[in-house]
């Protein structure tokens, strides 16, 4: 593109392109909604406080938790009234549940019957609800810009490539465990050169000059990706030296159809043998194709693949006959000739009549009326969609002016080059990087609004889809139909069923279960290499995946008589009957005892383990972050590592160093949660194999909860955790409602989240009725202004 033609907003340092965004997109004034109900009468919960808390807390607390320095960091002895209680809110609430579960008192000191337990626990609890319900505070979700993963499904979705420029883009910064939130999302003079440098590729990727039919993507040979010890790329070509290397090539494939995949190759000769080449969609070979090519005249190989599931996927030519392990080549390998095959490209073609990008009508003349247009035909329904709400007057006229600065006499030239530059602007635009939710008082925290219909197709679509809204809720919102509950449910039900739903498994239970540390871990095991690491992975997300279009129970996360396998991980699991690399979902039957469930799933038994054994501490640590919502805090300071504690070397099991370890007093409370869940796992290995023993040692995999929970072994463990089904029906809801409004859940929210819990109960736990529980929740339909001077959490 010819640079001098670059706009000038695009040149426009980034405070004044928000400046100009705020300008263009200016705030409608929204009534307010009634303020607040008042706080419960302090006098009736004084009562309270001071009759069943405070004597109770005097009795069993205070000797340990007084003040200036308690016990960690809690001190309990100032507060003798609600109101000094609510002052103090952070610590007192995590005095309920610590008594209501056994954690506290400490099993040294003396401890509550259980009616003192209820009272002290409930009637806390009972208390602070009360504020919170009262209040029902929506809320304030700072401006999110997009983060990679929405910014490549945004791009995907606009303008029909299958770039991936974010890619290339710097981390996202992740807070309250999820990377869409808006306290962390900032933006760096790097990912401002980055966002000018996508836009101008997009922009040159997405006009489709007129007439032009489908474009293929082609990768060559030094993009390519090598799996199992390819050579790398060259002009030459990409070199497969052994039998399994594979050159791999990732593709967007942005419909579902027929595509044609072209694979130009061509061999080194060593024998009469051909070289064989596998061509693989996924890891699933499809077909072979003798090579018999050499690099002065390579060849082509053909094939179509019938793609059912639009979304991302790999090709792979895989060097199949290498000669270092045919007996028959030997004479050939004494002669010192090797076969080797080399990769020149790889291509992919989209399905009949798809045109990628932007279809172009030219102007009819050379007029300025004809120019404009043109210009405004294929713009403004552009805008609408990237800026999600139709564009302002001002904003139609600046981008078709943009389009005038590449005009000259030649028409058929300049106009799509004009069209790019205007791209380029709305694709820098702080309309299209944030998703803005302006507020008429937005320093005022009692003036809250309803979100107006664009604002809620936003924020639904990047909760379900990861991208842009599509033009049934765009519509909607133009009709102003989205307000509507009713319309809202329906939305969000055909959006799960939508294939773009695959994000919320690739996204947020790649976060929520912490898949994604799956792809750095290096367990110290020789069975462990890149296949079984996806196949682990592709397992996870895709019985989340059938949960979700299913529209299962989300009980079945904790326990489940099915999977999802293939001949790798079956192979692992030791299930008998699988073969190929294609998934396929199995009825566990016999292995169910072994099997079932996220917690049992290798994926996460290999993340919390460590690299040369497995961690009962951390497996207990992710059971009670992950899936009932009460994180223990960080250990002391100063405490040794378990392998350092004294004696815990001479121990012969980790059962016994896990006991010593708890000797110590800073230590005895957390681990007293974690270690009896850790260790009922302990039957899964470091890679999550089966087993029995441990270094000819047998498996003690009993324990007992601090509220007194009996249980021995994983199945056992998960019959304990179904009848904990509230409390992780709470934690996950909690983590979806973080995930869709890009803010943590704060004390206020406690009341919407309880409500939000039960209707999922009574709705026989369906994952939809979560998504519909947050959905038309005030948090997400409501926002407020912030409280002046209020600094983001952490």
């Amino acid at each position: 593109m010819n640079q001098k033609h670059t706009p000038v907003l695009l040149c426009l340092p980034f405070a004044t392109l928000v400046a100009l965004g705020a300008l263009a997109h200016p705030q409608q004034k929204k009534p307010s909604l009634a303020p607040p109900k008042q706080a419960p009468k302090q006098a009736l919960a004084g009562t309270e406080f001071a009759r069943d808390v405070v004597p109770l807390v005097k009795k069993y607390c205070v000797s340990c938790h007084t003040a200036p320095k308690g016990t960690g960091g809690v001190s309990l002895s100032a507060e003798k009234t609600f109101e000094a209680a609510l002052k103090n809110r952070a610590i007192w609430d995590r005095v309920g549940p610590a008594v209501l579960e056994n954690r506290m008192p400490p099993a040294e000191m003396p401890q509550p019957t259980a009616a003192e337990r209820e009272k002290l626990g409930h009637t806390l609890e009972s208390l602070f609800s009360q504020v919170d319900c009262q209040l029902n505070d929506p809320g304030r979700v700072t401006m999110r810009r997009l983060n990679r993963a929405e910014y490549n499904n945004t791009i995907r979705d606009l303008l029909g490539v299958t770039l991936r420029p974010a890619d290339e883009f710097p981390n996202d910064d992740v807070g309250y465990g999820f990377d869409n939130i808006g306290d962390v999302l900032s933006i760096s003079p790097l990912l401002m050169e980055k966002y000018l440098s996508a836009a101008e590729k997009v922009a040159e990727e997405a006009i489709v000059p007129p007439g032009a039919g489908s474009r293929p993507l082609r990768i060559t040979a030094r993009q390519l990706a090598g799996l199992g010890g390819g050579g790398g790329g060259s002009q030459e070509g990409f070199e497969l030296g052994r039998t399994g290397d594979t050159a791999m090539a990732s593709f967007d494939f942005p419909v579902a159809g027929v595509y044609t995949v072209l694979i130009q190759a061509y061999e080194q000769h060593a024998d009469p043998k051909p070289t064989k080449m596998g061509v693989s969609l996924d890891g699933k070979q499809l077909q072979s194709f003798d090579v018999a090519a050499t690099v002065q005249n390579p060849q082509t190989a053909t094939l179509t693949l019938t793609i059912d599931q639009p979304g991302r996927h790999k090709i792979g030519a895989t060097f199949l006959n290498n000669n270092d392990r045919d007996a028959e080549d030997l004479p050939f390998r004494r002669k010192g000739q090797d076969r080797n095959l080399y990769i020149g490209f790889i291509e992919l073609q989209p399905p009949a009549g798809f045109k990628r990008g932007l279809s172009l009508t030219l102007p009819k003349d050379d007029t300025d009326a004809a120019w404009d247009a043109a210009a405004h035909s294929v713009l403004d329904p552009l805008a609408k969609r990237a800026f999600r709400r139709p564009p302002t007057l001002q904003e139609k006229t600046k981008l078709v002016a943009l389009t005038h600065l590449a005009r000259e006499k030649k028409i058929k030239t300049e106009f799509p080059e004009g069209v790019q530059l205007a791209i380029r602007a709305i694709l820098s635009s702080p309309s299209f990087l944030f998703r803005p939710e302006p507020d008429a008082k937005p320093n005022d925290p009692t003036a809250r609004r309803l979100l107006n219909d664009y604002e809620l197709a936003t924020r639904l679509s990047y909760f379900l889809w990861s991208s842009t809204p599509d033009e049934e809720l765009l519509r909607l919102a133009d009709q102003g139909k989205l307000k509507n509950t009713a319309t809202l449910i329906a939305q969000a039900k055909r959006m799960m069923r939508d294939p773009k739903a695959a994000a919320l498994a690739e996204n947020f239970a790649g976060q929520w279960l912490q898949l994604r540390k799956l792809a750095v871990v290096q367990p110290d095991d020789k069975s462990f290499g890149e296949p079984l690491r996806q196949a682990m992975t592709q397992e996870a997300l895709r019985f989340f995946t059938g949960v979700v279009q299913e529209d299962r129970s989300v009980l079945e996360f904790l326990d489940a008589d099915y999977t999802y396998v293939n001949a790798p991980l079956a192979k692992h699991y030791g299930i008998s009957g699988i073969t190929g690399d294609a998934f396929q979902r199995v009825t566990l039957n016999k292995d169910a005892e072994q099997r079932g469930g996220i917690l049992s799933m290798a994926a996460v038994l290999t993340l919390t383990s460590n690299p040369s054994r497995t961690s009962p501490v951390k497996r207990g640590k992710w059971v009670l972050d992950n899936l009932l919502g009460t994180p223990p805090p960080p250990p002391p300071p100063n405490v040794p590592e378990l392998e350092a504690q004294k004696g815990a070397t001479q121990a012969e099991t980790l059962r016994k160093r896990l006991e010593i370890h708890r000797t110590n007093p800073a230590c005895a409370n957390c681990h007293a949660q974690m270690d009896p869940i850790g260790l009922a796992l302990e039957n899964y290995d470091l890679i999550g194999r089966w087993r029995l023993n441990d270094g000819g040692k047998p498996i003690d995999t009993a324990g007992v909860l601090p509220d007194g929970s009996k249980f021995s072994g994983p199945s056992e463990l998960k019959r304990i955790l179904l009848k904990k089904k509230t409390q992780f029906t709470h934690t996950l809801t909690d983590r979806l409602l973080t995930y869709a409004l890009g803010r943590g859940i704060e004390r206020s929210d406690k009341c919407n989240l309880d409500t939000m819990t039960k209707s999922v109960e009574n709705s026989q736990y369906k994952f939809s009725a979560i998504v519909e529980a947050v959905v038309t929740s005030v948090p997400f339909r409501e926002r407020r202004g912030d409280e002046s001077g209020k600094k983001p959490a952490p």
